[in-house]
């Protein structure tokens, strides 16, 4: 028999923590109960539980702020937290993107709603998981066949990039230097090497397209399927611009950084005809722009 799933439920009202602890009980979870974002912090690094129910407007601490320190602290930043507001969702959303949280639900709860999302969390929490294997896996490959390969962290930042886009919305700009057509048909593979590795992996129908794809174009001139727009899977799109901006704002052998300014400035030329317009125009009016490349340079002076 399986095991049961434990749901933090984070309210300041008794009545509401009672119906949601009520309601997935019938859904088969246990739950525990906290009465401000404080508290949810406290309980949740004791308990580890599955996931985080989490209201937004509460006394002592409100949701976003103790969804931000949730994210941040290594024992409970793979929770996944489920936020819940009684006003307009429009706001709200990217306020809870900003503060690291995976999804928002609107109260009066309906049953078979929060079934849905909570079941939908779980199972992502458990693909970021595979993932993880799966990435380790790589890497593994990747020095065992390019063992001066340098270590750089980039992959990883790309990652949650192109997962905080994929919350925003709801769900190359580097430079090629003299490369013959020889060579560059050469790097062109790694598109599809990259893919064929990721393949018996279990996440592969997620992860193996993006890896595949992320060098297609909106405009239908990129690699190695010439895929046009829509054609384009959604996870590729979304890893071509976190992939680009990343590019873009670190330092290359051949160039210094941009400016986060600059880098919008190239993605915006380049949407409609290299990225997704959607996609583009999402990212460079949200926050993530600027808190990327604070953490970028947060890292890199660790490192050194």
């Amino acid at each position: 028999m399986p095991e049961r799933r434990t749901i933090l439920v984070t309210d300041d009202s008794s009545a509401n923590r009672d119906l949601l602890a009520g309601q997935l009980s019938n859904l088969g979870f246990w739950t525990e109960a906290a009465n401000n974002g404080e508290e949810a912090i406290r309980v949740a690094r004791r308990l580890k539980p599955d996931l985080i129910l989490m209201d937004v407007e509460m006394p002592v601490m409100n949701g976003h702020d103790a969804c931000k320190r949730l994210k941040l602290d290594p024992l409970t930043a793979e929770i996944p937290v489920l936020m819940m507001t009684g006003f307009d969702p429009r706001p709200e959303r990217a306020k809870m993107v900003e503060a690291g949280g995976d999804d928002l639900i609107v109260k009066p709860i309906a049953l078979r709603d929060l079934q849905v999302r909570v079941r939908a969390l779980l199972r992502l929490k458990e693909l970021r998981r595979d993932l993880r294997s799966t990435q380790e896996s790589l890497r593994e490959l990747v020095k065992r066949e390019n063992p001066t390969e340098s270590k750089a962290p980039f992959d990883d930042r790309v990652a949650l990039t192109a997962q905080s886009l994929a919350r925003l919305i709801g769900l190359d700009a580097e430079e090629q230097g003299g490369l013959t057509p020889e060579e560059f048909a050469q790097i062109q593979q790694h598109t599809v090497l990259g893919a064929q590795i990721a393949g018996p992996f279990r996440p592969a129908t997620v992860l193996a397209p993006a890896i595949r794809h992320h060098h297609e174009r909106w405009d239908g001139s990129g690699y190695p399927d010439k895929l046009q727009g829509p054609a384009i899977p959604m996870m590729a799109r979304i890893v071509s611009v976190a992939d680009a901006f990343h590019a873009m704002i670190t330092d290359r052998p051949y160039r210094p950084r941009h400016t986060v300014a600059k880098t919008l400035e190239i993605l915006a030329a380049g949407s409609g005809a290299q990225w997704d317009p959607r996609l583009v125009a999402a990212f460079a009016t949200s926050s993530l722009p600027q808190r990327i490349a604070g953490t970028v340079e947060g890292d890199e002076a660790r490192i050194a």
